[in-house]
């Protein structure tokens, strides 16, 4: 009789842990911070000229937090994309919110080391796809563009 309390006791004691380990488990949470990285720029849209020009060198790096966050939402952009003699960087300089795949804010440009365009209103989005794929970035009067390709990325 002991033999057999000790047994269920047992088995109990193991139901209860192996439901444990299947809840926790599912709670866990999914990745909610990332970064994408590129070396290898598509085109530049000149607000400035209105032409849409290929890029011929540069870097671009984005960083971000997706919604919601108790702690608030973060993001970092930053692209530089050389054409011919000029050389483009879109800043952005005040987050409005962020998705997955999206950051909303205000973004400086700089043509040639000189402020052009100063907080206005875009979009960087497509980051989250895959390594190979691009992203692109446009004011919200489609008057600017950056673009690159990802070649790496971290989620975590």
């Amino acid at each position: 009789m002991m033999k057999k309390r000790m047994v269920y006791s047992m088995v109990l004691l193991f139901s209860i842990f192996l439901m444990g380990i299947t809840i926790s488990s599912s709670a866990a949470p999914s990745t909610y911070v990332h970064g994408i990285f590129s070396q290898k720029p598509l085109y530049v849209l000149d607000g400035t000229t209105g032409n849409m020009l290929t890029a011929t060198s540069g870097n671009a790096i984005a960083s971000w937090t997706e919604n919601p966050l108790a702690s608030g939402n973060q993001a970092f952009f930053n692209a530089i994309s050389e054409v011919g003699p000029d050389r483009f960087e879109f800043r952005l300089v005040s987050l409005g919110s962020t998705t997955a795949d999206q950051i909303f804010g205000k973004f400086d440009i700089y043509k040639n080391n000189v402020k052009v365009a100063s907080a206005i209103p875009g979009t960087v989005y497509g980051l989250s796809q895959p390594v190979g794929s691009y992203f692109k970035f446009y004011s919200s009067t489609n008057t600017w563009h950056v673009s690159g390709y990802i070649t790496d990325r971290l989620d975590y």
